[in-house]
């Protein structure tokens, strides 16, 4: 069987699910499957294509199946259970980065690692950057590392298994960046069944949502140096009560919006 043979077996809203199962599977990128439609597919390829394509129309989201998914146009390992890295986060981490010198050493904390995506592209866009990072999830901090490994940034990047700031009381930071939970508790019922499967701890940050930005304006201030800055990712409805949170606590605030024009990025400094 052909490429597009194959292709045409798949229904059209699990098409590019497909094409990027498939270059998976062909280990090409998803770029390449439309010039590649009259290549021959084996047997057993074409077997364990149809069973991913089972898989993914059961619930079960592209990345988790293919074990990888790309931030920043570099590839992550993902496990269920661990948030995957979303388009939004990389509108944080290039704010971020725009904020970091290249010519001078840093130090950085990223609260809830995740699979690393952040504090990775941040230490391969900074050489001179040393960043921690802490997770709740162990599967998380092992992610984190092998990530980290795997972009060769591990020994500039520490990574602790405990809640927010524990692991690190005492230390001071350059800065603090984070895409933590912010999905109101009320909200895990009607959520889509495969995006509980990054887990409700990756998702979900309290009653309001919002309580983990209420956890770094009040502890972030305590580790950040007096020239530091805070970076976080943020609902598209939150933008009013972040910047408000962070306000009081002394800091200028900027939000920045993600592709579709929502509220997304918070940059919280205290100079101009």
């Amino acid at each position: 069987m052909k490429v597009k043979e194959l292709l045409k077996r798949v229904e059209s809203e699990y098409r590019r699910d497909a094409e990027i199962i498939l270059s998976y599977l062909l280990s090409v990128p998803p770029s390449q499957i439309p010039l590649m439609y009259e290549r021959e597919i084996s047997k057993e390829l074409e077997k364990k294509f149809l069973e991913l394509i089972e898989k993914r129309k059961e619930g079960t989201p592209t990345a988790y199946l293919i074990g990888e998914w790309e931030c920043m146009g570099r590839v992550f390992k993902v496990r269920e259970g661990v948030l995957i890295p979303r388009p939004e986060t990389e509108i944080l981490i290039e704010k971020t980065l725009e904020l970091i010198p290249k010519d001078r050493e840093t130090v950085g904390f990223e609260l809830g690692s995740g699979t690393g995506c952040i504090s990775v592209n941040l230490l391969i866009e900074r050489p001179k950057l040393r960043m921690y990072a802490s997770d709740i999830n162990p599967e998380a901090v092992n992610l984190t590392e092998e990530n980290a490994k795997m972009h060769g940034v591990e020994k500039r990047l520490t990574v602790y298994l405990g809640n927010a700031f524990e692991p690190v009381r005492g230390m001071k930071f350059d800065f603090i960046v984070s895409n933590p939970p912010y999905i109101p508790e009320n909200f895990w019922v009607a959520l889509p069944e495969e995006v509980k499967r990054e887990g409700y701890t990756s998702l979900i940050g309290g009653k309001k949502g919002w309580e983990f930005y209420e956890l770094i304006a009040e502890e972030g201030t305590k580790h950040l140096k007096e020239s530091g800055f805070i970076a976080l990712e943020i609902g598209h409805d939150q933008g009013k009560v972040v910047k408000e949170l962070l306000e009081r606590k002394g800091f200028k605030v900027n939000i920045f919006k993600d592709y579709s024009g929502f509220d997304r990025v918070v940059i919280a400094k205290r100079w101009n």
